[in-house]
Parts: C-alpha cells; sequence; structure tokens
C-alpha cells in the first residue's frame, strides 16, 4: 500500500478508537554496499526496508506500536497496539507538537547505480595496489546509502525530508625491512558520480605509509596536539554528556552546569542541523520541532544542553529540537545533528610552533569506545602519531598510550588550528574538528 493511503488508514483507524492525540513516524531506509579484494567483488549486498511508528495517549497515558506491514489491516491493528501498551505504561503521556513554521519538500534521492559503486570500488583498490610500491595488500568497499522520513500527527502537521550518500573506503597494508603498517581512509559524497576515488586510495596510503620506523617516547606529561579527526572522535564519544535526558538521568558530569564555563575560552562548540555540507540535513527533529543552528559551548561557557520536548518540559526551557530516533521503531531520545569544534585562526604550521620544544601530534586512536567512560570523561587510549620538536614533525611515534579526561581536556585547549574537518560517513550525525593544542595529558611509552 501507498504510504499515503497507509496514513489515511491510520487516521480513520484512531478517529474510530477516539484517539484525539497521535503521531505517526515513518523512516525508509535503502542501502547498497560492494566490497572488493584481490580484483574481485568479495561482498554484496542490497537492502531496502521501510517501517512506521504509532505513538498516540490515550487516557493520559503513553502508547507506541511500530510495524513494517502497511496494509488496511495492519493500519488496525497497529492503533489495537498501541493503545493496548498505553494501558500497561506508569505516568502520564505528552501532547504532539502543533507545528509551526514550514520545510520545502524532501529531495529526491540519487538513483542506486551497483555498476558504478563496483566499478569505483575496484578502483579504489587498483589505485591503492599501485600508489606505492612498499603496498602487500589494500581492499575497498563503496556503500551507496539514503534515508526518507515522514512525521504527521493529530495537530496537521505533515513534515517529510530526505538524505544521500556514498562512502567510499580503503585499508591498506605496507611493508618496511619486515615490519607491516596498516591504515584506512574513508571519503563520502552526496552521489556515486562525485566520489574520488584516488583520493580515497591516496590518503589511506600515505597514512599507513608514515607509520615506517615508528617507535614509542618515554613516558610523561607532553603537550598534544590532537589532529582534527582525533578532536572529533572525542566528540564522539563524549557526545552524550551534552544530552539533557542523560543529565537528568544522572549520567553526564553537564548536569546543571549551564551558564558555566566547562572548557578554554578559546571553545566553541555547534550544532548544525542543516550544515550545508551534510549529507542528511535536518530541518525538523524526530518529534517535528524545527531545528536551528545554536552554539551549546560558547567561549568556553555551556549556553545550553541538547533538549527534546520531554526534556524540555521536565527543565521548563523550550525544546533545542534535538529529538532523535535510532530506528522507526526506536524510542525517541536525544543527540546532535552535525556537532563540531569551530576552527581557530591559526595554520597548523602555527599551532605546531605554540607547542613548543617538544609534542606528540596524535593521529589515530585504538579501542576509542572501549577505552573512554562516556559518564566521567576518563579515557586511555592506545595511540600514534608523530613527534613534534620546534614545531617540525620529525619522526612516527607508536607504542603510547594517553590518558586524561575529557572535561580537562577541554579546559586545557590553548590553541586551536583552522582545519576545520567534517566525518559525514556516520549519517544522520555527523561529528568535526580542527586540529587542537592540549595542554597536561600524560603518556605512557617506553
Amino acid at each position: 500500500m501507498e504510504y499515503k493511503v497507509f496514513e489515511q488508514a491510520v487516521a480513520a483507524a484512531a478517529a474510530h478508537q477516539g484517539i484525539g492525540e497521535y503521531e505517526l513516524y515513518y523512516q525508509k531506509d535503502a542501502d547498497d554496499q560492494v566490497g572488493v579484494f584481490e580484483g574481485q567483488v568479495e561482498k554484496f549486498a542490497s537492502s531496502v526496508s521501510e517501517g512506521v511508528c504509532f505513538r498516540c495517549i490515550a487516557d493520559g497515558k503513553a502508547g507506541q506500536s511500530s510495524t513494517e506491514l502497511l496494509t488496511e489491516e495492519e493500519a488496525e491493528a497497529l492503533v489495537e497496539r498501541a493503545l493496548e501498551s498505553a494501558r500497561y505504561t506508569e505516568g502520564e503521556g505528552d501532547s504532539f507538537h502543533a507545528g509551526g513554521g514550514d520545510c520545502p519538500p524532501a529531495a529526491s534521492c540519487p538513483e542506486t547505480d551497483t555498476a558504478l559503486n563496483i566499478e569505483k570500488a575496484l578502483s579504489i583498490e587498483k589505485l591503492a595496489l599501485s600508489a606505492d610500491s612498499r603496498v602487500e595488500m589494500a581492499q575497498s568497499s563503496v556503500d551507496q546509502v539514503s534515508r526518507l522520513v515522514r512525521l504527521s500527527n493529530s495537530h496537521g502537521l505533515r513534515l517529510e525530508k530526505s538524505g544521500a550518500m556514498t562512502v567510499g573506503a580503503a585499508e591498506v597494508v605496507v611493508s618496511s625491512d619486515g615490519e607491516k603498517y596498516s591504515d584506512y581512509a574513508i571519503r563520502t559524497a552526496a552521489a556515486p558520480t562525485a566520489l574520488q576515488e584516488q583520493q580515497v586510495a591516496e590518503s589511506a596510503v600515505e597514512k599507513a605509509s608514515a607509520q615506517i620506523g615508528g617507535r614509542p617516547v618515554p613516558s610523561g606529561s607532553y603537550p598534544i596536539l590532537l589532529k582534527n579527526s582525533q578532536m572529533a572522535a572525542f566528540l564522539e564519544i563524549f557526545a552524550g554528556a551534552f544530552s539533557a535526558k542523560n543529565a537528568q538521568d544522572g549520567l553526564s558530569r553537564l548536569k546543571g552546569q549551564e551558564g558555566q564555563t566547562i572548557a578554554s575560552p578559546l571553545v566553541t562548540i555547534v550544532d548544525d542541523p542543516s550544515h550545508p555540507d551534510s549529507h542528511f540535513p535536518s530541518p525538523f527533529d524526530a518529534e517535528g520541532v524545527l531545528t536551528a543552528r545554536r552554539k551549546v559551548v560558547k567561549d568556553g561557557v555551556l549556553q545550553t544542553l541538547l533538549h527534546n520536548r520531554r526534556t524540555a518540559a521536565k527543565a521548563g526551557v523550550s525544546s533545542t529540537g534535538n529529538a532523535s530516533k535510532a530506528s522507526y521503531a526506536a524510542p525517541v531520545e536525544v543527540a546532535p545533528f552535525t556537532f563540531f569544534l569551530q576552527p581557530g585562526s591559526l595554520s597548523k604550521e602555527e599551532l605546531y610552533r605554540k607547542a613548543g620544544e617538544k609534542a606528540i601530534l596524535i593521529t589515530f586512536m585504538k579501542g576509542a569506545h572501549a577505552g573512554a567512560n562516556p559518564v566521567t570523561g576518563d579515557f586511555s587510549l592506545e595511540s600514534k602519531g608523530f613527534l613534534v620538536e620546534n614545531g617540525v614533525v620529525t619522526r612516527p611515534v607508536q607504542g603510547i598510550t594517553v590518558a586524561g579526561n575529557f572535561f580537562d581536556l577541554l579546559k586545557g585547549i590553548t590553541g586551536i588550528a583552522d582545519d576545520l574537518e567534517m566525518d559525514f560517513s556516520g549519517g544522520a550525525t555527523a561529528f568535526g574538528a580542527p586540529t587542537v593544542l592540549v595542554e597536561g595529558l600524560s603518556v605512557a611509552g617506553e
């Protein structure tokens, strides 16, 4: 059944059951994956999934039900299951967003081009193998994904948004003097035709070969230069600290810190749901609240936590439009959209010189989620990178562990470069940062 016909069937079923407050959330995902190894297509998978979630208020309580079947019979059953679930819900249900503001119609997503995806994946592997004589293994993949979201409710709200991207990836192993070094690179594009396979391949080879000859440094406290991709990784790991839901549940150290200094005055952190480079722009959140670009941290001061409608009501503030659903059937949570540390004015070279006589540039952290506690902020991560002496990169460094606390790290930032890099490969949520200089992190080496 066409979705709009199904939507009408749900509305009729809700009216028949006397439900005055309800919401219907629809999500359709398409995914086309190609993996290549030794010149052969090693993996090929294609999938399309869609489903809806119906939420309602019955006798003052919230009920929820979901389905992948879009039929007239299922529309009635969906409403009945939601009513049944409301009977077992503790606490009162919330009303649904009454709307306000307009969103343009969702753009159409690029058609899946399996043949081109295979061609691109084969090209990435071939280019990586030929980029350097020391490359002994390469494998590549191309993943084309798209998402369509529609949201309607009993207040007449009718919204839709869409996004699509193509992700190219390469993993390589280089060999030198009997030692092997591996690394990977990921690049995204709006469509397969825009994916630059040479950029993917050469980046992976460059990152792996740069490690040749790496060795530890003596243990101690060093000025740390966190490469833009690694600072972005920290924001991703600890993004939950900025969730009002986590704060209200006692799972964030930022609870009650609005208006307080939580970082260096150099630090401004932005959430931009309609970032111009995003492949999944979000003009509205999972509850239909219109989104807006906002500075979550400004000049080191926490301006706001991120809210959905429930957490905002509990705090007595307005929603920031950060309601999020991991899937159509998932509960409403809180998450950023495009979350990034605003760049500074220093070039990388100027930042390296600012680091002084001896510093360590971290370009890779292993097991970031396993070695970090998102509640306390503590982390201890196996890392590698480069020794920087008097502003000059002198040699590769590996076999070290960097330890500290994320909240102390934010306060210890003494310099920020102008090389903002965004990672959009995660889909609807993206993170970004420039390279930063941090004082006072502990390094365990030789």
